[in-house]
């Protein structure tokens, strides 16, 4: 959608200039937030099992670090938060540190199986508007019946 703008260059002449211009406005939103601003937004929209909403923060070359999986885009990343939410009954915040590019979630995850709620922590990197890394941090030992297959 384009945006107008115009500016009065000499009011006794009533001459000015009109400017339209096409924004992408969700570039113009990734480049006035901090980089810890997309983590929260991330994390907030991921925690709500908003797994779309939180998918356009990712990085298309997305590095996921954890107890179960790794993967290198964000692809396969989405692909397994949607099978992932499958069981997540919940998400409860319990502490966030930010350091710069660097947040640092600490939660429980509460699921459907036997394992229950499983404490995490979560340590998400941004950069340039996008998550660039997330290391996800929890005892898998409660799901290794879940994941005997992999």
């Amino acid at each position: 959608m384009p945006k107008q703008f115009s500016i009065l260059l000499d009011p006794s002449r009533h001459i000015s200039i009109l400017w339209i211009v096409y924004l992408d406005e969700e570039k113009l939103v990734q480049t006035t937030e901090s980089q810890s601003d997309v983590a929260l937004k991330y994390f907030d929209h991921w925690s709500k099992q908003e797994y779309e909403a939180s998918a356009r923060y990712l990085d298309e070359h997305l590095s996921f670090t954890g107890p179960i999986d790794k993967f290198d885009n964000a692809r396969d990343y989405i692909e397994t938060t949607h099978r992932l939410g499958q069981i997540v009954t919940g998400v409860h915040r319990r502490k966030t540190f930010v350091n710069g590019n660097d947040v640092c979630f600490v939660y429980d995850l509460a699921t459907n199986t036997p394992a229950g709620t499983v404490p995490c922590a979560e340590l998400i990197h941004a950069e340039n508007g996008k998550v660039k890394s997330i290391q996800v941090f929890f005892d898998a030992r409660p799901f290794a019946a879940m994941f005997a297959h992999k």
